[in-house]
């Protein structure tokens, strides 16, 4: 009978070593993967518990891009994410690898959401991946999806959530940031608008740099706002 039960033991803790064995090869899932899955629904992020995630919208511009990234750099700003329009990836393949070699995140900066309206859900995961293998043509990895003037359903939310992009939208846009309607940045994705001319783009800055600097923060990814331990998204259904 003792001999029985050691021999039963010695079974079970083997099984239980091959299982953690194969569960240790198993590789990890991509970082958005890991983010996604903490949360019990798809939603939107804009807030996260500390630090400003900065974020810029392109979809025209050339000269003021390059003057942005310059500006960063002088800055020593080295976290910010650029939601780029994806015709303006195709038309500026130089700018985009200069966003590229400077090592900030990218997403997909959708400037006509109400197509979705008219696409079935077969078609909206094909255009989806579509959009994706762009930008891996230019060598980047949009992990990120916004866009512009409005909010998409929760169906597409969703949808986009299966295909592992996160939903970015924002706390303060930059004409609260500039009219200091914003109570407090302290965990705020900032969203900001790049201008097509030179000019402008100084003009914006100076407001927006003049801004930021006034409170104190440290500028952060959006992963790392999502990491913080009281991120706010906006829950979809």
């Amino acid at each position: 009978m003792g001999n029985h039960f050691f021999k039963k033991g010695f079974e079970t803790g083997i099984i239980l070593i091959v299982i953690t064995l194969v569960i240790m090869l198993i590789p990890s899932p991509p970082s958005v993967m890991r983010v996604t899955g903490v949360w019990p629904s798809p939603g939107i992020v804009y807030k996260g518990n500390d630090g400003v995630a900065l974020t810029f919208n392109i979809e025209l511009g050339e000269e003021s891009v390059l003057w942005l990234l310059e500006e960063l750099e002088k800055e020593g700003i080295k976290k910010a994410a650029f939601f780029l329009d994806p015709a303006w990836v195709d038309r500026q393949k130089d700018v985009v690898k200069e966003i590229q070699l400077a090592g900030y995140d990218v997403g997909i900066y959708d400037i006509h959401p109400s197509r979705f309206e008219s696409l079935e859900s077969g078609e909206v995961e094909k255009h989806l991946q579509d959009l994706r293998a762009l930008y891996e043509e230019h060598n980047l990895d949009a992990a990120y999806y916004r866009t512009k003037d409005e909010l998409l359903p929760p169906s597409i939310i969703k949808a986009m959530a299966k295909e592992d992009f996160i939903v970015v939208s924002h706390l303060v846009t930059g004409e609260e940031l500039t009219a200091k309607k914003a109570s407090s940045l302290k965990g705020a994705v900032v969203e900001l608008e790049v201008p097509n001319k030179l000019e402008d783009m100084k003009s914006s800055w100076k407001k927006w740099s003049e801004a930021l600097n006034g409170s104190e923060h440290n500028y952060v990814s959006i992963l790392e706002l999502l990491a913080s331990s009281d991120s706010k998204i906006r829950l979809i259904d």
